[in-house]
């Protein structure tokens, strides 16, 4: 009787320190009114979402009001302007607005406007374009994308118009306050062939400033397949204004640029963070950073930290490591990190950054079937390590961390997979979906094991929670919730932060059926 009495202080013990780290206030299931495409805070239980319903053909997007967890309010988005039918483009809540996107080609002409709707999920009004350009008859027809600024005080519509084989790529852009406003726009060619750069990022500073990154490549032989990490030139950085492009060359000393992220303060002195490889070869090779004033073209600090054999193979089985092993010995490269994306990276309140980035590729498979003698072709999502690092204030890197995770799914994009993250009290905090079977009886991560592929079945589903100290490094790992738990799939990448009212909004489905939660925090 005792050791049962112990055993289940043990229990509850452990159930009450997981309700003291974070507190979520879930909503009853309810029946949802189409697919959810995305979730846009008001404050709290009060929010908008965008829905899809029917098929690709026949299909319609909605936007549905919440007001304490619950509709309020329908509409269907009318896909109409002055001219007629148009494009969803996009929604955002601007200035306590809820603003939709829409685009209409006429006449040689690609327009782009903004439909405000009310509270009501009704239009307001007519839909004011805001701007326009001319298509090339016999090229691609370009496209618009949406952009704003982490304070949300800025938006922008910025546009590409594709050239032909050797001709330069054609651009323009709009910034507007959250007001509405008009602040800037222009348009511009950049100084790069269009078959040999490509886009790396649209950034919109808290100033309203707007930034490009273009990775440029050389001139290849026509017998020989692309490679990027064989072809890689340069990688620019450049600011666009209305009098023209001001022009950074981001020199890592030799090194290529794999993939990066622009960050800025309000003094206009950026933070350029990613990952390198070395020129020529394949993989990445470590982390780099670069502090810069931009208007004095001046680079303020730099680092650049490699990843260790210990690091890359921290969670590789022990028949990897031997594999890995036995090539290099044959003089085949060691152990290597590949396909990882920068996903996001925060200026902290004393100027230090904190980064993450994921391991994200697609893979095809294709098969001849016997019974039909047609080839059929899979294609499996991996979403799998976390890789994340604090640059301190001073320069220099304070710590790297790798979260191990596995994530697969087929035919699908992936949508139960990758993370949500948010920054409380000190602690850069991850959530994803993982497998029970990778804690124990207690709710904490069994380290040193092999890590088994996140489920999402009722048995063995777990919503993991990954706490890294800001100051140390320290990581901690355990369950957060399960589906059995709220009797719902959470899907983490529709979560969404809102550091004004410093709460997280998690979305979790069953079937047809969706839930709500909102769990708040310090900051």
């Amino acid at each position: 009787m005792k050791v049962l009495l112990i055993l289940l202080s043990s229990y509850f013990l452990s159930l009450v320190l997981r309700a003291q780290d974070y507190a979520i206030e879930w909503s009853e299931l309810q029946g949802s009114s189409g697919s959810m495409m995305a979730i846009l805070p008001k404050e709290g239980k009060d929010f908008y979402a965008l829905r899809y319903s029917g098929g690709m053909t026949m299909g319609s997007y909605k936007a549905t009001n919440h007001t304490n967890f619950k509709v309020t309010a329908t509409g269907k988005i009318k896909l109409t302007v002055e001219s007629g039918m148009a494009n969803f483009e996009g929604i955002e809540v601007i200035g306590g607005k809820l603003i939709v996107f829409l685009s209409d080609k006429m006449e040689g002409f690609n327009h782009f406007y903004m439909q405000e709707y009310s509270s009501e999920c009704k239009p307001v009004g007519q839909a004011r374009k805001i701007a326009s350009y001319e298509m090339q008859k016999n090229s691609a027809r370009g496209s618009f994308d949406v952009i704003s600024s982490r304070n949300k005080e800025f938006f922008g519509v910025v546009w590409e118009i594709p050239g032909k084989r050797e001709e330069k790529d054609r651009y323009g852009f709009k910034i507007l306050d959250d007001e509405l406003n008009e602040v800037s726009d222009g348009d511009y060619r950049l100084p790069f062939r269009g078959d040999l750069s490509t886009i790396g990022q649209y950034y919109l500073s808290n100033t309203g400033d707007y930034f490009l990154s273009v990775t440029e490549y050389s001139p290849q032989d026509e017998k020989k397949i692309f490679k990027g990490y064989m072809n890689y030139k340069a990688m620019h950085i450049l600011h666009i204004t209305p009098e023209g492009i001001n022009n950074f060359d981001l020199d890592l000393g030799g090194r290529r640029v794999e993939a990066m992220t622009l960050s800025s303060d309000n003094d206009r002195i950026f933070t350029i963070t990613g990952i390198f490889g070395e020129s020529g070869k394949a993989g990445v090779n470590g982390l780099f950073y670069q502090k810069l004033d931009f208007n004095k073209q001046a680079v303020l600090d730099e680092g650049f930290e490699y990843f260790t054999n210990d690091f890359i193979v921290q969670d590789w089985t022990d028949r990897e490591k031997e594999r890995a092993e036995r090539r290099q010995s044959r003089g085949w490269a060691g152990p290597q990190l590949y396909s990882y994306v920068m996903r996001q990276t925060e200026v902290l309140t004393d100027g230090s950054i904190v980064g993450s980035l994921e391991q994200y590729y697609v893979q095809e498979v294709a098969y001849n079937d016997p019974r039909t003698s047609m080839i059929r072709t899979y294609y499996n999502y991996y979403f799998n390590d976390i890789i994340v690092f604090k640059v301190d204030a001073e320069g220099g890197f304070n710590w790297i961390k790798k979260i191990n995770k596995y994530q697969v799914s087929t035919n699908d994009g992936g949508p139960y997979s990758s993370y949500a993250r948010f920054i409380d009290q000190g602690k850069l905090c991850f959530v994803f979906n993982d497998h029970l079977k990778n804690y124990d009886e207690t709710g904490n991560f069994i380290a040193g094991t092999k890590i088994y592929p996140a489920n999402f079945s009722k048995k063995n589903n777990a919503v993991a929670i990954v706490q890294i100290d800001l100051e140390t490094g320290d990581v901690r790992r355990k369950t957060f919730f399960d589906r059995k738990e709220i009797q719902a799939l959470a899907i983490p990448k529709l979560f969404q932060i809102d550091y004004r009212s410093k709460e997280l909004l998690l979305y979790a489905i069953y079937g047809r059926k969706e839930k709500f939660g909102v769990l708040s925090f310090k900051d």
